[in-house]
């Protein structure tokens, strides 16, 4: 079943309102949601005792004040975190979410789609991100919103377990090139997929029209993301056929499409 667009062109506000305020951080989705976009794009690991939390990167490095790896982290740890002060320092004392803080929260936007992005992966951590993977599952249906999602994951091995084990109520998010969701794989992911995001190259990031052509032939969603937004970029895209864009900007990427009459 296809999610319900509001827009021709929907837009996702990847990892929040990222390009101005620390990613998947409560302050950075709330100013998200103030620009009222279609979807918002988070990134899910779990902790070694067992709670789903949202940061990006395997490590903690980049993002806070701490080192190492999230999985061998307690909550605890990951709450004693400083997540905001490297976007600035009127975000020094941001906390990570949880991802029940999260749902809590948007449990007043029932409209918004959602992607959830699972980042432990089986070559990893075995089981544990099985694990990782059904309880988010599960916290997706307790909330309601499973029906208005994608689950994206770099791990084609965990892309065929969420479709062997949840058919096709969990729409999987996959990657174009295949190649770029690891080893593992036994499967086309064309097959399993409800969406994929196109990936070209540095020197050529927008994929040839015939690609998108192919993913639409299999009957699955051909979106894009661009680290930089450009007007060349959209232009091209939407000529190429795409579905969904996901931004930093979101409020760029809407204005960029609503004058284009594709967007409300």
């Amino acid at each position: 079943m296809k999610l319900a667009y509001k827009n021709k062109i929907p837009v996702a506000a990847h990892r929040g309102n990222a390009k101005y305020f620390p990613e998947n951080t409560m302050v950075s989705f709330r100013s998200a949601v103030s620009l009222n976009p279609d979807m918002v794009e988070i990134d899910l690991h779990m902790t070694s005792d067992g709670v789903l939390i949202l940061m990006h990167d395997h490590k903690v490095d980049r993002t806070s004040d701490g080192t190492g790896l999230i999985r061998e982290k307690t909550l605890a740890e990951m709450k004693a975190l400083d997540v905001g002060f490297w976007k600035g320092e009127q975000f020094r004392g941001e906390r990570v979410p949880t991802f029940e803080e999260f749902l809590e929260f948007f449990k007043d936007y029932p409209e918004m789609l959602f992607n959830i992005e699972l980042k432990d992966y089986p070559a990893d951590s075995g089981d544990f991100a099985l694990e990782a993977a059904d309880k988010a599952i599960a916290m997706m249906d307790a909330y309601g919103i499973t029906e208005r999602s994608v689950v994206n994951t770099w791990s084609g091995e965990l892309n065929e377990y969420l479709d062997a084990k949840y058919g096709k109520r969990v729409r999987i998010h996959a990657y174009s090139p295949q190649e770029k969701m690891g080893k593992n794989q036994k499967r086309f992911a064309y097959d399993y997929a409800y969406c994929v995001c196109l990936f070209g190259i540095k020197e050529a990031p927008i994929v040839e029209k015939a690609k998108f052509d192919f993913a639409k032939a299999y009957g699955v969603e051909p979106w894009v993301y661009y680290s930089v937004d450009t007007p060349e970029a959209y232009d091209k895209s939407i000529e190429n056929g795409a579905v969904l864009f996901t931004s930093n900007d979101p409020e760029w990427a809407m204005n960029y499409l609503r004058a284009r009459g594709l967007h409300d």
